[in-house]
C-alpha cells in the first residue's frame, strides 16, 4: 500500500490511478484531473468550473430551465491568514471545502476560485431558482457557521457571505424578446454571483445577497 503523490490517501500497489482522486500514480504530467483540480483543496479549480456553469447556462437557455450559481467568500480572511500562517490556512480551506460538499445536493458542483484576495468558493446549482438559491445559501452559511474547525487554531468558528445569480424559467410570451439578453446573462453568472456578494458587503457579514435575471 503506498499514498497518493496528490491527496495523500491510501493507494494500493498495484494502481496506476488514486481510487479517491484519480490522479495518475506514475505520470503527474498526465492525470486524467491534471490542470483542472485545486492543489490547495483538493476540488475543482476556476477552469472546470467556468466551463461547467458555461455549459449549464447554455442547457438552461435552450431548454427553459432554472439556474443558479453562488460565490462564497471566507469572512474575516485577512485576520484569519494573518493568525494561522499559510500551512495551517490551507489545511481551513480545504476543511470548507469539505463542508460544503457535505451541505450541497449531489447534482450540485463546488469548486475553488483562483482570484486574488480572500478565498472564495463557486457552487454550481442547476434546476435552481432564486428562492431556492437563497435556501441552499443559508443551509451553507449555517453548516460552516456551527462547524468547529479544529484544525484553525484561534478561528474555531467561522463564518462566510454568499452571493448567488439566478436565472429563472422563461415564460413563452417572453421567450423571443428575452432570449438574447437571458443568454448574455446566463453567460455571465458567475460574475452576477460577484456582484451580488460585493452589494451585501456593506450590510456585514455572514448574509446572503441574491440577484436575479427577470424576463
Amino acid at each position: 500500500m503506498g499514498t497518493c503523490w496528490y491527496c495523500n490517501s491510501e493507494v494500493p500497489a498495484a494502481s496506476e490511478y488514486c481510487p479517491s482522486c484519480g490522479h495518475s500514480q506514475t505520470d503527474q504530467s498526465s492525470s486524467p484531473l491534471w490542470g483542472v483540480v485545486d492543489p490547495v483543496t483538493g476540488i475543482w479549480n476556476s477552469q472546470f468550473i467556468d466551463a461547467l456553469i458555461g455549459q449549464e447556462a447554455n442547457r438552461a437557455v435552450r431548454y427553459h430551465r432554472p439556474l443558479s450559481v453562488l460565490v462564497v467568500e471566507l469572512d474575516h480572511a485577512e485576520h484569519v491568514h494573518k493568525e494561522l500562517g499559510q500551512i495551517p490556512l490551507e489545511g481551513l480551506l480545504r476543511e470548507i471545502a469539505e463542508r460544503l460538499g457535505q451541505a450541497v445536493r449531489d447534482t450540485d458542483t463546488v469548486a475553488f476560485l483562483d482570484v486574488e484576495g480572500p478565498p472564495h468558493y463557486a457552487i454550481v446549482l442547476p434546476e435552481t431558482d432564486e428562492q431556492g438559491a437563497t435556501l441552499a445559501a443559508d443551509k451553507i452559511r449555517r453548516a460552516i457557521a456551527a462547524h468547529d474547525f479544529s484544525s484553525s487554531g484561534n478561528w474555531q468558528r467561522i463564518t462566510v457571505s454568499c452571493g448567488a445569480a439566478t436565472i429563472g424559467i422563461m415564460t413563452p410570451s417572453h421567450e423571443e424578446a428575452g432570449l438574447m439578453i437571458r443568454r448574455e446573462y446566463a453567460g455571465n453568472l458567475l460574475r452576477e454571483a460577484y456582484h451580488a456578494l460585493e452589494d451585501g458587503r456593506a450590510a456585514g457579514t455572514n448574509r446572503t445577497s441574491v440577484g436575479a435575471f427577470r424576463s
